[in-house]
């Protein structure tokens, strides 16, 4: 949640999203009004509209949200002494966004491979990889001296594969995509 909102509107929001989750469990995004999405949140319609134009534009914070929250947590997850363990809570966090979108979008009926965007991940995670490269660099790692072409072949990676997962989530499972993206990074990072 963003520090610098008031508490009363944190909580606000905190309580619509907690609803919208709710309420996407039990039925259709469509079917969903923005009356029984207040009712569950216990808030007021007035305060809705005065945050948001429609229901659309809160799903549109939700997606916004869910991301920045998920992001946040590699910050807070990863080890920041062990860039192999960086990229892989990267990678995990990059699966756990894509699953909460995937919540969304099914009930837009939308396709998660051309409406999902990398870019606040990219945004967000590049610069970190970057640092994290340059650590393993300095440790001897078999790299490329080309930081941010090495960087874009790990974000190209990360991005192709989570992809790829979520085509085939019913036949393999979150940690054996995560288990397959170490061995990848083993091969890249052979020090590690």
């Amino acid at each position: 949640m963003d520090q610098n909102l008031d508490l009363r509107v944190q909580k606000t929001y905190t309580a619509l999203m907690t609803a919208f989750f709710e309420l996407l469990e039990e039925k259709n995004l469509e079917k969903i009004t923005v009356n029984e999405l207040c009712r569950r949140a216990m808030v007021r319609r007035p305060t809705f509209y005065k945050h948001f134009a429609d229901k659309y534009a809160f799903v549109k914070y939700v997606i916004y949200k869910t991301q920045q929250d998920l992001l946040q947590e590699i910050d807070t997850n990863a080890d920041i002494e062990n860039p192999f363990d960086f990229l892989l809570t990267c990678f995990e966090k990059i699966l756990d966004t894509m699953e909460q979108y995937q919540k969304v979008l099914v009930h837009l009926q939308l396709d998660i491979e051309n409406n999902f965007s990398f870019e606040m991940i990219d945004d967000h995670i590049q610069p970190e990889i970057k640092k994290r490269l340059i650590f393993f660099g300095e440790q001897d790692a078999i790299l490329s001296h080309d930081i941010d072409f090495t960087c874009q072949i790990i974000l190209g990676i990360f991005r192709q594969i989570s992809l790829w997962w979520i085509k085939q989530r019913d036949v393999i499972s979150k940690t054996e995509a995560r288990n397959k993206m170490a061995q990848v990074l083993h091969l890249l990072f052979p020090t590690t």
